[in-house]
């Protein structure tokens, strides 16, 4: 399943209605969590075909140069309802500003490398990030999101919590993001 395209939203007051597939016997169902996100450099090209095993395998690298790889955090994560403005206007109209997502995520893996990661994040910037969740659909489209993030540590009260790198990577934009089944599961 794919939504790699941007609808022609029409331009007269009528709305439109895409096709809809429900099936009461057999019905395909999204599990949730969000598991891994990739993260590049905004200097990243993109991809020509996002669903294409051999371009990711030859972007994919955790420790080659930044500026074109791409980088997989293993994570837990959650995707909530974006944030909308809505605007009364005339006519009795209302105006539906751009959408504000914030994909929330813990690294639970808190090793010396990966706190680095949290330093150097600490020197602002942005990134240009893709997601996958638990049963593998890649979000992201072939340019990728580009994003704000923000990581923080934390160290729980007990001794049988672990201690964690919180996330959010936060975007802006009028349609949700793209999708397609991963390549990579």
């Amino acid at each position: 399943m794919s939504v790699l395209f941007v609808p022609s939203c029409l331009t007269t007051c009528a709305g439109y209605l895409a096709d809809v597939s429900f099936n009461e016997c057999t019905p395909e169902y999204h599990w949730g969590g969000g598991s891994k996100i990739y993260l590049a450099s905004t200097n990243h090209p993109g991809f020509a075909d996002v669903s294409s095993l051999a371009e990711w395998t030859a972007w994919l690298s955790d420790t080659a140069d930044f500026d074109y790889s791409i980088r997989t955090f293993i994570v837990i994560g959650e995707l909530p309802e974006a944030e909308t403005t809505e605007i009364q206007t005339s006519g009795d109209r209302i105006a539906i500003g751009y959408k504000t997502f914030n994909l929330n995520f813990e690294i639970d893996e808190t090793n010396d490398t990966n706190y680095n990661v949290l330093l150097m994040s600490e020197c602002g910037g942005k990134y240009v990030m893709w997601f996958e969740t638990s049963d593998g659909l890649l979000f992201g489209g072939n340019d990728g999101i580009e994003v704000s993030l923000r990581l923080n540590y934390t160290i729980p009260r007990e001794r049988t919590a672990l201690q964690k790198i919180p996330g959010k990577a936060t975007w802006k934009s009028l349609q949700s993001p793209f999708r397609c089944d991963s390549p990579l599961v």
